[in-house]
């Protein structure tokens, strides 16, 4: 990079702000806070539990922690489906029932001696912040238990009091609430969301079967599925079937089997959009033959009747199996030249996975039939017949999640050294500071920094909207109802901002705690008015306290957690390459990796975001790391769909690749031990690690491809199935270009670590 392109690309970044993701304040604002109909029913959900909240807190004089069960209802998702809804709701009830037990047993075995209550609560937040952090749920364990006990450490009666009353009275008004208008207001049912992802999916491939048809002049009165890139992606489709099989009992005795028909018709869409991305024009402009059409309309009107069928709820397997008649299929992968020998097709995977699909839908709706595919058991894991204690008694267990553990260790930290000033103060006030360090509790120094700023806004914003209400409205108001009405447009700001993406919900609910602190504080006209002051004091001094220990104890930059996840991810994917010699392992092999994988990519992705906003962000170095990793993490999300591509065509493309000599087996075992070198010695340069000789993947490529040619007497084939071969060794290709991309932009990574 020469001087002048070092200027631009400093000059670029300097104008686009850390704080707002790369746009100005006001694009920001209008992106996050634009209106659609989702966001209204979210923010509508919101609006009516706040209300809820606010004049039971009112009318029944419960606990003054009418705001605590306001921020608790906020910070939960407005849009969750029935299913998710009901699912949150209990787990969180079985977590108010813990907390409850643990702040009592805490308060009685260590209230009367301070010292030893907070030595003890630290081991209890620090704990809940690891469990939180392992299973990656918002438990709200740590920050029930430090408003219950460090709120008033030195009454320990009163503690007691509110661990018995308060915790329970909150969690039930707060979930309780939540969960109630999530089933009354709009409801949506998993299972109906689940048919609707699989229909769209299902759509997306008609679409790409017809077009292909379009090519050769066969013209189908059908419109074209428009934006077909909003298909729900395969861990949105399992959540989907997770939520469903808790509201509908019936299919928990059938789930294997759902799963393996989701998985299916993933495998299926991403075989079909990657046809549609690689044709490339002059692809598209050769001619087909009348047996390459005919399989065409086959799997296109299969493809439309499934879709039926799943919109219907009805069985047409029959119909689905009648039309993929296999002699369509062989009438055009059968060499007509040279012999009788039935060639490997993405057609033909594609026409297979069909009938594994239709084979899935009779078996769903005939639950005593035999599936033609079927569905492995869990293999037994041999150090899961040796151990018979928890996974957690176990020294790997601790080891792997060290980081987790430091994490709960820093921020428990944090909470009771602010319990400590508060109480050295005498300032009850400004406890806000305590439930800030829990909250605060984020992955990155760049996530917490983010989190501080969104909660600080939110609680000065909230601050001034409450001074609003005081000066303006509240003289005026003598009855439950004018209060109700008086506060509901506050009420309904709170709402429609956490109703909006993460980059800005935590605002609206910071905003509404705010709000409710000052307004819920006690019963008539408020009069204490330095309540919200003490309240942003409060959130100031949790900020400092975490931001120092983060500093100074096991700190967690955002870029090296970034490139920690891309490294795991891409171990991951060096296990996808190795051959997979039964199609029973898919689920078992395929579907964890494929969904670690993108965790990992997701995640990494994030931390990448949250890096803009820590100190050295703006040195040209961490622009340049942070640029490689962006690349890098979009080219391994390429790569694992290519991957995954590739492992169905050599599972389920016709002929058993296993049968094939023993001399191409070798070629192809040789080029799978190259692609799997690649990726980890990609990986370890991202840690600085040694790696092994590099392997010349492009020659051991070169002679398998040579192989399959002669093996196979690809040059004497028709035009057709030369094509098939051609998009084959495609595949291949663009699979050992992403490597090559990852390679070289790990080397900007690793020369930034070496650095530092």
């Amino acid at each position: 990079m020469n001087k002048s392109d070092t200027q631009n690309t400093l000059g670029q970044h300097k104008s686009q702000s850390r704080l707002w993701f790369g746009t100005s304040l006001t694009q920001f604002l209008k992106t996050e806070l634009k209106d659609f109909p989702e966001r209204r029913v979210a923010a509508l959900r919101l609006f009516i539990v706040t209300m809820i909240i606010a004049i039971v807190n009112e009318t029944l004089h419960v606990p003054p922690l009418g705001a605590i069960a306001l921020l608790i209802c906020l910070s939960y998702d407005a849009y969750a489906n029935s299913g998710q809804a009901l699912a949150f709701g209990l787990r969180q009830f079985g977590y108010i029932i813990i907390t409850t037990l643990i702040s009592v047993f805490a308060l009685m075995f260590a209230g009367n001696e301070p010292w030893l209550l907070l030595s003890l609560s630290l081991i209890i937040i620090a704990l809940a912040l690891f469990h939180a952090r392992v299973i990656a749920w918002p438990t709200g364990i740590a920050l029930w238990y430090s408003v219950a006990v460090l709120y008033s450490p030195s009454t320990p009666e009163t503690s007691i009091d509110n661990a018995l009353w308060n915790i329970p009275i909150i969690g039930m008004l707060a979930i309780g609430s939540w969960t109630i208008v999530h089933w009354a207001i709009k409801p949506q049912d998993p299972r109906t969301l689940l048919k609707a992802s699989i229909e769209q999916q299902l759509s997306k491939v008609e679409t790409i079967f017809i077009k292909r048809l379009s090519d050769s002049g066969v013209n189908i009165n059908k419109p074209l599925t428009s934006n077909l890139s909003k298909v729900d992606s395969l861990s949105n489709t399992l959540a989907l079937l997770d939520n469903a099989k808790l509201v509908h009992p019936s299919m928990r005795q059938q789930y294997a089997t759902y799963l393996a028909l989701v998985l299916e018709i993933d495998g299926l869409c991403e075989f079909a959009h990657w046809l549609d991305q690689v044709l490339t024009a002059e692809y598209r402009t050769q001619a087909m033959t009348k047996e390459k059409i005919n399989v065409y309309l086959a799997l296109q009107t299969a493809c439309a009747t499934l879709r039926q069928g799943i919109q219907q709820s009805r069985d047409v397997s029959t119909e689905i199996l009648t039309l993929l008649d296999d002699e369509v299929l062989h009438s055009y992968t059968l060499k007509t030249i040279v012999s009788k020998q039935t060639n490997p097709s993405i057609l033909t995977t594609m026409w297979l996975g069909m009938q594994r699909i239709a084979s899935l839908i009779h078996t769903i709706h005939n639950p005593t039939a035999t599936p033609e595919f079927k569905i492995p058991e869990p293999e037994t894991k041999f150090e899961d017949k040796v151990y018979w204690l928890p996974s957690w008694f176990r020294y790997n267990f601790w080891e792997t999640n060290a980081d987790s553990l430091q994490f709960g260790i820093k921020f428990s930290l944090g909470a009771i050294l602010c319990a400590l000033i508060v109480e050295s103060l005498g300032w009850s006030g400004i406890n806000t500071a305590i439930p800030t360090c829990l909250v605060a509790a984020q992955t990155s120094l760049g996530a917490d920094y983010r989190l501080s700023l969104l909660r600080l806004s939110g609680a000065v914003i909230g601050g001034l909207c409450a001074y609003l209400y005081v000066w303006t409205f509240q003289s005026q108001l003598d009855t439950i109802a004018g209060f109700a009405v008086a506060t509901a447009p506050f009420w309904a700001i709170a709402a429609w901002i956490s109703a909006g993406s993460e980059r800005i919900a935590y605002l609206g609910r910071q905003l509404g705690f705010s709000f409710a602190t000052f307004v819920l504080h006690d019963f008539g006209q408020v009069t204490d008015l330095a309540v919200p002051r003490d309240r942003v004091i409060g959130i100031f001094l949790g900020i400092i306290v975490m931001g120092i220990i983060d500093y100074a104890l096991w700190p967690r930059r955002s870029i090296v957690l970034a490139r920690h996840h891309c490294t795991a991810a891409l171990n991951t994917l060096a296990k996808v390459t190795s051959w997979l010699p039964d199609a029973g392992l898919i689920l078992q092999s395929h579907l964890p990796l494929h969904l670690s994988a993108k965790k990992d990519l997701a995640a990494a992705q994030g931390l990448v975001v949250h890096a803009k906003l820590e100190p050295d962000a703006k040195f040209i170095g961490k622009i340049k790391e942070r640029q490689a990793l962006t690349t890098i993490i979009e080219d391994a999300s390429n790569l694992s769909s290519l991957l995954q591509i590739r492992r169905r065509y050599r599972l389920f493309s016709g002929p058993q690749f296993s049968n094939f000599p023993e001399e191409l087996l070798e070629h192809s075992n040789a080029f799978d031990k190259a692609l799997t070198t690649t990726l980890e010695n990609a990986a370890n340069t991202l840690q600085g690690k040694q790696h092994e000789p590099q392997t010349d993947i492009i020659n051991i490529h070169a002679l398998l491809k040579k192989q399959y040619t002669e093996y196979n007497r690809i040059d004497n084939l028709p035009a057709d199935l030369m094509m098939e071969w051609e998009l084959r060794f495609m595949l291949d290709y663009q699979i050992m270009e992403l490597l090559q991309q990852i390679q070289i932009n790990s080397q900007p990574v690793f020369l930034s670590t070496k650095a530092l």
